[in-house]
């Protein structure tokens, strides 16, 4: 056997042995658009190990692959939709999909295990980017909804390691400030927004902006959204940030209930910054920053 033909042998087996290790996921969209295009090519590039199928859920007609044994779904009702033909034992991984839809589709679906890959900045994130824009800010409120005081004191240890002093503080009405939660005000000096619609929302926005504006407290969060409308400074992931995440989760054998992207960057509002005396710094620096206070969390 000559020299090149024995290197196309092992060419071939190469190949041979890199597709059988190679398994198939399902990406479950609603529709070809341009977007989902884009996106599967991103991720099929960034997956070589992996064969990406797309599969378009708004075409019925088309016979789908067999021998999925992931799948990574677009959006909630592509998401619900794979989790209602799919055996348990295959995962399934939702992206783009809000934290607050995760109940309502464990109802839908009670015997269908899937997880979320959650681009929702988590608090203790949030609350490291604070701690680095400013190292002045000493005491920081979070406020509730009266009922869901309990889903942040856990956060109070993390609060007290970065020697923040974390004021926990119900407002029943965000358009209509009682009396603690407008001396809670006085006495912190930032607020940190959460993922809480009851006050976060578009109703809500300007009026809430205007009255930490007024009283000279800086807003970090809840979401990249709130930077562009009046906040100092939040931090986001990306589209590419989200192939990033999926790259990692399918070379796991399991996944968490919610996965939170781990890979993010900083956005800051300079102007409103300024206007509140609020020294800037480059948003690579804070990044850093922020990943060094998160080690080990």
């Amino acid at each position: 056997m000559t020299k090149l033909a024995k290197l196309l042998l092992l060419a071939v087996a190469s190949l041979y042995a890199h597709t059988c290790l190679s398994t198939t996921v399902g990406l479950a969209v609603e529709g070809r658009t341009q977007q989902v295009e884009q996106f599967y090519s991103q991720l099929n590039q960034a997956t070589p190990d992996h064969n990406i199928v797309l599969v378009d859920l708004d075409n019925p007609a088309k016979e789908h692959p067999k021998d999925i044994s992931k799948w990574v779904a677009v959006g909630v009702k592509a998401l619900a939709k794979v989790m209602a033909r799919t055996d348990n034992d295959v995962p399934v991984l939702g992206l783009f999909v809000k934290i607050e839809a995760l109940d309502q589709l464990k109802r839908l679906h009670p015997t269908q295990s899937f997880s979320l890959l959650s681009n929702e900045p988590p608090i203790k994130r949030q609350m490291a980017l604070l701690h680095a824009l400013h190292g002045g800010f000493k005491r920081v409120a979070i406020f509730h909804s009266p009922l869901t005081a309990g889903d942040y004191a856990s956060l109070v240890p993390f609060a007290e390691s970065l020697q923040l002093e974390l004021l926990l503080t119900p407002l029943k009405d965000p358009l209509n400030w009682d009396r603690k939660a407008l001396q809670a005000l006085k006495q912190v000096d930032a607020v940190l927004g959460v993922h809480d619609d009851a006050i976060y929302n578009a109703t809500n926005i300007r009026s809430l902006l205007m009255r930490l504006y007024r009283a000279g407290k800086p807003l970090i969060g809840p979401d990249k959204g709130y930077v562009r409308a009046g906040a100092v400074a939040s931090t986001y992931s990306s589209v590419q940030d989200t192939i990033d995440a999926v790259r990692i989760l399918l070379a796991q054998e399991t996944w968490n209930e919610v996965e939170y992207n781990p890979f993010f960057s900083v956005q800051q509002n300079t102007q409103v910054a300024r206007s509140l005396n609020i020294p800037t710094e480059n948003d690579e620096v804070l990044e850093a920053a922020i990943k060094e206070l998160l080690h080990g969390e």
